[in-house]
């Protein structure tokens, strides 16, 4: 083969080659550019079908109080009527970032809550969430299909699960304002228990929902989850985000 030939030959593989990391790029790394979630978050679906839709969590409350609160009707059970929760996380391509998070969610959460004590010296008592990892979804199909087996591997640990450690004082004002609790608990993610705090936001709906939104940074070394990576070509970061915006109803 003459100089010719192989010079036309090496321009054809590194156009392929290039033609070969634009599409890994548009199919692996052109982020999701989904707001966190947050007490304003719109409703789950919403949240995550039309993200450009949803409202930072900066947002303060115009709500009105909601009526468990204003008969100081806050102590007893409550029950996860709706929720969204899952990953944030950022990708690399050739170990250059993404412009935006890779996000995936799921609105298959269930659990409880219990409240105790008298309004103004109110105390959450016990909680467990539970999240259904083998339905989180982000707008890749394949990356979705790539954390069923790697990473996370959802169809060998198919949940994951938030216990309350130790009963938390409530703030007095809560059921009328906005409040901020830390959250001591376990998370057994990836099948590792871990000690960790929550710092999640709380409110009372107009309508006696109770809505508690928060996140929690993610090392993944700590939950033996092993990082996704395609020959050094696509991997991710070794840290993420998890991420939360749950309903409870009394009963």
């Amino acid at each position: 083969m003459n100089s010719r030939r192989i010079a036309i030959v090496v321009v054809a593989l590194v156009a392929a080659v290039a033609v070969g990391g634009i599409a890994l790029y548009a199919t692996f790394l052109a982020g999701d550019n989904v707001a966190e979630l947050g007490l304003d978050t719109p409703a789950p679906s919403a949240a995550v079908a039309t993200p450009s839709a949803a409202v930072s969590s900066a947002v303060p409350s115009t709500a009105a109080p909601g009526s468990s609160a204003a008969t100081g009707d806050l102590a007893g059970p409550w029950t996860v009527v709706s929720g969204v929760a899952g990953y944030r996380v950022r990708e690399t391509f050739l170990q250059q970032n993404a412009e935006t998070d890779a996000v995936g969610r799921t609105e298959d959460v269930t659990g409880s809550l219990t409240v105790d004590g008298e309004a103004g010296s109110l105390r959450l008592a016990s909680t467990q969430v539970v999240v259904e990892m083998t339905t989180l979804k982000s707008d890749r199909d394949r990356r979705d299909a790539q954390l069923r087996g790697r990473g996370i591997q959802s169809d060998t640990f198919p949940t994951s699960t938030f216990d309350l450690a130790t009963p938390v004082a409530l703030p007095a004002d809560f059921g009328s304002t906005d409040v901020v609790v830390a959250l001591p608990g376990k998370l057994t993610l990836h099948g590792v228990v871990k000690d960790v705090t929550i710092e999640a936001q709380a409110r009372v709906e107009a309508d006696g929902t109770v809505v508690v939104a928060g996140s929690l940074p993610i090392v993944f070394a700590d939950y033996g989850i092993e990082a996704p990576n395609v020959a050094g070509i696509i991997a991710v970061q070794d840290n993420g985000t998890m991420e939360f915006r749950v309903v409870f109803a009394k009963g």
